[in-house]
């Protein structure tokens, strides 16, 4: 019987969840730059509506990215502090996964198409394929890409299989040169069926059947272990160069 806390901040919701055996209590709410007020209060909330303590907990789950560069951190920290405080050891989840797990429960799709929002004409993306019910199994490396480049034909998707979009990154842009390349393989079979899920953006309740099983499988980090998953590398880079000093020969 597992204790789980799982926290995201990865976009511009804010999400909490807990698992108490057979039991889950969430909050989530659409709150862009407001997770680092936001996300503590909603862990207080949910403790004590489930009447745990953090020692009670098993572990903590924490979302990890690829998403916002201030949110991640936020999670982060906040997920690294409580653990340390009550001495619980940390999963760390993708956020394109947790895209994914939703969208399998809410169809009978086989592929899952995961895209968020990465801002500057890029998202984050990522190709799932269901493992069952409840959990996703990556086919390929998360990556940052401009959406007309992706190439969906490479990852040899079952003409059988049905395929789910999901994430603010198919809202956000017209994902014309891709989609062009499914419609052939739609052509070439009347068996591919298209679908597409409301969820824009992860919640930490779907993080929960994950982080159940990484906890079974003893699959844990130490609470410093745990570090954000930007994958667009520049972005803390920029955000560096932005404070050095302009030296003029």
């Amino acid at each position: 019987m597992t204790k789980i806390l799982a926290i995201d901040s990865s976009t511009e919701a804010c999400s909490v969840a807990i698992l108490d055996n057979d039991k889950i209590y969430q909050r989530y709410q659409l709150a862009p730059r407001r997770h680092a007020e936001l996300l503590l209060p909603m862990v207080d909330e949910l403790l004590k509506e489930s009447g745990l303590s953090l020692p009670d907990l098993d572990a903590i789950a924490c979302c990890v990215g690829p998403g916002a560069f201030t949110g991640l951190r936020i999670a982060v920290s906040v997920a690294q502090g409580l653990a340390f405080a009550s001495k619980l050891p940390c999963i760390a989840v993708s956020s394109l996964e947790i895209l994914a797990i939703n969208a399998f429960k809410q169809t009978d799709a086989n592929i899952c198409l995961s895209a968020i929002d990465a801002r500057m004409k890029e998202v984050y993306f990522a190709v799932f394929m269901r493992k069952n019910e409840y959990d996703a199994t990556l086919i390929e490396q998360e990556c940052v890409h401009n959406p007309l480049e992706i190439e969906l034909d490479k990852y040899s998707i079952n003409r059988e299989s049905g395929i789910v979009f999901v994430g603010s990154g198919w809202s956000e842009y017209e994902f014309s040169a891709s989609i062009k390349q499914l419609k052939l393989i739609q052509l070439e079979s009347n068996q591919l069926e298209f679908k597409q899920v409301d969820r824009q953006f992860p919640n930490a309740v779907d993080m929960l059947s994950t982080a159940d099983d990484s906890f079974k499988a003893n699959k844990l980090l130490k609470p410093e272990q745990l570090q954000p998953i930007y994958i667009r590398n520049n972005v803390a880079k920029k955000k560096l160069l932005k404070k050095q000093p302009i030296i003029d020969n």
